[in-house]
C-alpha cells in the first residue's frame, strides 16, 4: 500500500469527469462511420452521374444530425457538473450564513433566461432544417448521436 493519498492516485472526481467528456469521439461510433461511408459513396455516384445526390444528402444529413446529438450530450454532461457543483457551493454558502438570496428574483432571473434560451433554440431549429435537407436522416443522426451508437 502507498501512502499517497486515494484522490491522487485516482486523479481525482473532476479530472476523471473532465476527462471523460474529452474521450469517446463521435468517430469512433459504427453508424458514424457508416453514415460517412455512404455519404462518400453517394457523392461518388453523383459525381459519375450514375445517380442523384440523394445518398450524398441523406448521408450528410446523418452525420450532421449525428455531431449535434453527440455535441448536446457532451454539453448537458457538462451543464449538469456545474450546475451540481454550483448548487452545492451555494448551499454551503447559505448554511453558513455568508450569503442571503433573493428568491424572487432569482426566479425572475432563470425565467428570463429560459425565455431567451427558447428563442435561440427556435431560430437554431429553423435554420437546422433550412440547412439539413433530409430532416429524417438528420433526426436519427442526432438520436444515435446522444445514444453514441
Amino acid at each position: 500500500m502507498s501512502n499517497v493519498p486515494a484522490q491522487t492516485q485516482s486523479g481525482g472526481f473532476l479530472a476523471k469527469t473532465l476527462g471523460t467528456l474529452a474521450s469517446d469521439p463521435p468517430w469512433a461510433a459504427k453508424s458514424f462511420l457508416a453514415a460517412g461511408a455512404t455519404t462518400v459513396a453517394g457523392v461518388g455516384a453523383w459525381l459519375s452521374n450514375m445517380m442523384s445526390p440523394a445518398l450524398a444528402s441523406a448521408g450528410g444529413s446523418f452525420l450532421g444530425g449525428f455531431l449535434i446529438g453527440w455535441a448536446f450530450r457532451k454539453t448537458v454532461k457538462l451543464a449538469l457538473i456545474i450546475a451540481c457543483s454550483l448548487l452545492a457551493l451555494i448551499a454551503v454558502l447559505k448554511t453558513t450564513g455568508w450569503i442571503h438570496l433573493d428568491w424572487t428574483l432569482i426566479q425572475a432571473d432563470v425565467n428570463h433566461i429560459l425565455d431567451w434560451g427558447r428563442g435561440k433554440a427556435q431560430g437554431f431549429k429553423e435554420v437546422l432544417t433550412g440547412y439539413l435537407p433530409s430532416a429524417g436522416a438528420a433526426g436519427a443522426g442526432a438520436l444515435f448521436g446522444f445514444r453514441k451508437k
